[in-house]
């Protein structure tokens, strides 16, 4: 099976907040969509190694944020590649607060759910949730996930549904990290990874 073939599927890039025991949680997810108009609900899918998946579990609330494609790669670093378990995630990225949750401040609008229903897989959770409040915040243009990894030249956190192991560039470095290539012969002083904010140290010579 060719897993790339499934990347012509249209995704975009969001991310995922909730709250677990009153602490504000999230990471990114590219699966969500709409299932229903009236009453609207919306789909989305965590990794069960996530720890966004229990406080959703817990809490019954999740909050979809869209990102524009001019968004700050630093908040797809943030919160893609680390983990609730070990950084509070909303400490190092502005965000507002919209019906108890947080929501990064550069995202392009918001969607905030009540869980319905859920369904597992061998590997994910699908969050069924009926919509409470939704709102634009800025202008600019969705992110696909298409661009995202075109134009952006990002990669996919390993926990990602849409996740494909990357063949290695023939030259250049490779963050350790979140996989990012850079195809430079050397990284210059006080470079840091412009996906997961990593110093030059945390990159591999290919």
């Amino acid at each position: 099976m060719n897993k790339n073939a499934i990347r012509n599927m249209s995704y975009g890039v969001y991310v995922i907040s909730s709250k677990d025991a009153g602490r504000d949680v999230g990471c990114v997810a590219n699966s969500a969509m709409q299932i229903t108009s009236s009453p609207a609900t919306i789909a989305v899918s965590i990794n069960h190694d996530n720890y966004t998946n229990g406080a959703i579990r817990s809490s019954g609330v999740f909050a979809i944020s869209v990102l524009p494609e001019d968004i700050d790669q630093s908040v797809i670093g943030t919160f893609g590649f680390k983990s609730s378990r070990d950084v509070d995630k909303f400490s190092l990225v502005a965000s507002v607060e919209k019906s108890g949750l947080r929501i990064p401040s550069g995202a392009l609008c918001y969607i905030v759910c009540k869980v319905i229903d859920t369904m597992e897989t061998a590997t994910h959770t699908v969050f069924l949730g009926e919509v409470a409040d939704a709102d634009m915040l800025n202008s600019g243009e969705p992110m696909t996930y298409a661009y995202y990894h075109k134009v952006k030249k990002g990669t996919s956190p390993k926990n990602a549904p849409t996740y494909v192991e990357e063949e290695a560039a023939p030259s250049g470095w490779k963050c350790s990290i979140c996989g990012y290539i850079e195809n430079k012969e050397e990284l210059p002083e006080g470079y840091t990874c412009p996906i997961c904010t990593v110093p030059a140290s945390m990159f591999n010579k290919l």
